[in-house]
């Protein structure tokens, strides 16, 4: 009887061990991700539809879409609708041509913990610019494909915003040659939401050895690289398929955009062509 006890016992404890393990390592905000806008750059009769997939091993119990005027001091919700799977939907209404928009999403769930994407929202947030497809005028101006096997000076590409206005960068597919004709194997890389390049100003972005990991490098006996908006739309290349690059050389527009493409001896990383 007193073995029977003991095994009792023992069992019972650990089912309440076994249970506070569970509710101590499951504790902790849902996730958000696959965040899309749609359109991605509206006209002015155009609204938005933002989606997002939002998980949680317990309960997912609130979905907020906060969006407000670049100029604005306050964000106005609406409540994101659950679909299947995970997907939550909410709907920015359309705004005159140039408003600049800004947004993030709030998730709660049952244990009141509360997630943001972008991640530090509100002082880090998604944007896009009504009427931005006519506006938009972004060039790939140089390249760099000589660059270390580390992350001291990989290689690179330097893109030139000849808009007028500033450009978010987030969602675009940024790829090269290899994966252009890679059938699908190779993923392009979806530049992260809050990448903004100035009017008239530049971005360099590394295409290897980004966060400590290669992502692609590009061949300096020749490749080209392409820049497509979030719906997959290229906007723009640069093919350098057959220049030879070896010797810290780079190959660009002079001047700047749609100027004719030339070799540089010596790179003009993030400056202009001109």
């Amino acid at each position: 009887m007193k073995n029977k006890i003991i095994v009792l016992l023992l069992a019972i404890t650990g089912f309440a061990f076994n249970s506070c393990v569970q509710d101590d390592l499951y504790d902790g905000p849902a996730i958000i991700q696959k965040v899309t806008a749609t359109p991605a750059a509206p006209s002015s009769i155009e609204p938005v539809k933002i989606t997002a997939e939002v998980t949680d091993l317990r309960q997912v119990t609130e979905v907020t879409l906060k969006y407000k005027e670049s100029t604005a001091t306050t964000f106005t919700s609406v409540a994101m609708v659950l679909g299947t799977n995970n997907l939550y939907t909410g709907q920015i209404p359309p705004f005159v041509l140039t408003t600049k928009i800004q947004y993030y999403i709030e998730a709660k769930n049952i244990n009141s913990f509360t997630t943001t994407y972008p991640d530090k929202a509100p002082d880090k947030l998604s944007t896009y610019t009504v009427g931005a497809s006519s506006l938009v005028s972004l060039y790939i101006n140089e390249v760099f494909s000589d660059g270390t096997k580390d992350a001291t000076n990989p290689d690179w590409v330097e893109i030139y915003n000849a808009s007028d206005v500033a450009v978010d960068l987030g969602g675009y597919g940024f790829y090269d040659d290899g994966i252009k004709n890679s059938g699908g194997t190779k993923p392009k890389r979806i530049i992260k939401p809050g990448t903004m390049v100035a009017s008239k100003g530049y971005i360099v972005l590394n295409t290897e050895y980004t966060n400590g990991e290669v992502d692609f490098g590009l061949s300096t006996s020749g490749d080209a690289v392409y820049l497509d908006n979030p719906n997959g739309a290229l906007v723009t290349s640069l093919d350098f398929l057959t220049i030879n690059l070896a010797g810290k050389k780079s190959y660009g527009h002079k001047p700047n955009a749609t100027g004719p493409l030339t070799i540089f001896d010596t790179p003009t990383k993030g400056a202009s062509n001109n």
